[in-house]
């Protein structure tokens, strides 16, 4: 497919449209009345983890060279990465919950199932979501319109960040049930490569967010930091410095927001040599200090 003309959306560019937003925060945006952001003719590349739930109506939609129908009480699940257009079809109402990449993969932390899950997911991106289908994650989604209505308490915040958790863990587990012939999806262990790149992700997540070389999970995995590189940026197109400081700013993240530590002791626990050090990598992957994001109402 011709990536020409294609715009990246992801929690940002959503953050853009305050009238459409109808909770946000640096994890999780959920958007509702969203009647028009799927029927639009342009072509869009997925930077997020997003479940599109249709209300009610129907619409045709391109989802990496697909076209699938979506239709009242069904969900479109869309991986980072996915291309989708409008196709053809009348516009359906819809709310849009959107996660950020890196708490999908704190949640997950690549457990087994992942990566049949993902494999699935690019085929079969369109899931019935009704009390037959799925009666817990029903209640979920009940349970989730109910929270975010509530007047603001202590451990709201916390709250809601497990209860997303749930949402999520609970999706991948009805979804991994569903799969049919698990034993048929693609064996990572019999390419070698594939088979490294996992076992760097499953202990990058495990990681508390201390350790940002390569070298360290090299040496962990018992190879060079060149070879390691080498073979991350195969699989991924990226580099493994970039995801390795992807988990690390979602640990600091968490850190500041939800304890009540000084920036000194902080830094202390994510093992920086001072808070100068500190403050430049906050600055550098958030854009604010590490004070000016404690203080943002960007969790609000």
């Amino acid at each position: 497919m011709n990536t020409e003309n294609i715009r990246t959306i992801g929690l940002e560019e959503f953050k853009r449209n305050p009238h459409l937003i109808d909770y946000v925060d640096e994890n999780v945006i959920i958007l509702d009345n969203v009647d028009h952001t799927i029927a639009s003719n342009e072509r869009f590349k997925i930077d997020c983890f997003m479940m599109v739930f249709c209300l009610d109506g129907e619409v045709s939609i391109n989802i990496n060279g697909k076209v699938f129908l979506l239709k009242a009480d069904h969900c479109a699940i869309l991986l980072p990465g996915t291309i989708i257009q409008h196709a053809h079809g009348s516009i359906c109402n819809a709310r849009i919950v959107a996660f950020d990449p890196g708490f999908l993969r704190s949640i997950t932390s690549f457990k087994k199932g992942a990566w049949e899950i993902g494999h699935y997911l690019y085929n079969n991106p369109i899931f019935p979501i009704n009390r037959d289908t799925s009666y817990k994650f029903y209640l979920y989604k009940e349970l989730a319109l109910i929270c975010l209505n509530e007047k603001p308490y202590p451990f709201l915040r916390e709250a809601k960040r497990h209860l997303f958790s749930a949402i999520l863990c609970e999706l991948l587990s009805k979804l991994y049930e569903d799969i049919p012939g698990k034993e048929n999806t693609p064996n990572y262990r019999n390419d070698r490569s594939a088979y490294i790149f996992r076992k760097f992700l499953e202990l990058v997540a495990e990681d508390d967010g201390s350790h940002r070389s390569v070298a360290y999970y090299a040496d962990q995995l018992c190879y060079s930091p060149k070879h390691l590189s080498t073979v991350v940026k195969k699989v991924c197109g990226r580099g493994p410095l970039a995801l390795i400081n992807e988990h690390a700013v979602q640990q600091i993240k968490y850190a500041l927001k939800n304890s009540d530590m000084s920036m000194k002791e902080i830094a202390d626990r994510f093992n920086f040599v001072n808070p100068s050090f500190f403050g430049k990598f906050v600055k550098q992957h958030l854009g604010v200090s590490p004070l000016q994001y404690r203080n943002s109402e960007t969790d609000e």
